[in-house]
């Protein structure tokens, strides 16, 4: 009777919507940051994708719960998109404070760190659009390493940013401020490597 039972694909496609919504925002916080004007429409054009990204989850569930048979496990498909949700949001988190606080000035440090990002997301994509066929796994688990490879390098420019801040002279509140602006960047960054291990662990699950 299982074998009889469509599996619903529609999840993959979820996923891909998921993943180009994590690109798209991404890159949009990279053009903001290297070209700093308007700070209150760029954070709404990223709050505007981040409820893309949240409705994209809802309906995921949604069809979660309408189906008997799922392509992988359940528990993976609750894991995937919400994984793939927390790095939009935690780049609507970074563009909000940059809003909130009035920065009046990028840190160059911020760019470098999207920058890494924005690599992280394409990564993540192009990973995530090769669970259709899990039988080319080898593709997948390339792709996981390279986004470990981007979050290791991440750490590096976090540390080396934390640490020209703390020696900056700004003033304490600003510091502050850009603590928690990179914190959040570098959290996105977190998260792809959370959504390549869990990529990496569907894969061996279903090998």
């Amino acid at each position: 009777m299982f074998k009889l039972t469509p599996k619903n694909q529609k999840f993959y496609d979820y996923f891909d919507r998921a993943a180009d919504l994590t690109c798209e925002c991404a890159e949009e916080l990279l053009n903001f940051l290297n070209n700093f004007e308007n700070p209150e429409e760029h954070a709404k054009k990223i709050k505007d994708i981040e409820h893309s990204a949240d409705k994209n989850v809802h309906e995921t569930m949604e069809l979660l719960h309408k189906s008997f048979i799922t392509p992988i496990e359940r528990s993976d498909i609750r894991r995937l998109i919400r994984e793939l949700d927390d790095i939009v949001d935690f780049m609507d988190g970074a563009t909000s404070r940059i809003a909130l606080y009035e920065v009046k000035e990028i840190l160059p440090e911020a760019k470098t760190l999207a920058k890494v990002l924005v690599d992280a997301t394409k990564t993540v994509r192009e990973a995530v659009k090769e669970i259709r066929n899990l039988n080319k796994n080898e593709n997948i688990l390339k792709h996981c390493v390279e986004i470990n490879r981007l979050e290791n390098e991440g750490d590096h420019i976090h540390h080396r940013a934390l640490a020209r801040l703390f020696k900056s002279g700004l003033d304490p509140l600003d510091v502050i401020k850009w603590k928690e602006i990179f914190e959040d960047i570098e959290t996105s960054i977190d998260r792809c490597e959370d959504a390549a291990d869990l990529l990496e662990g569907i894969v061996l699950e279903n090998s």
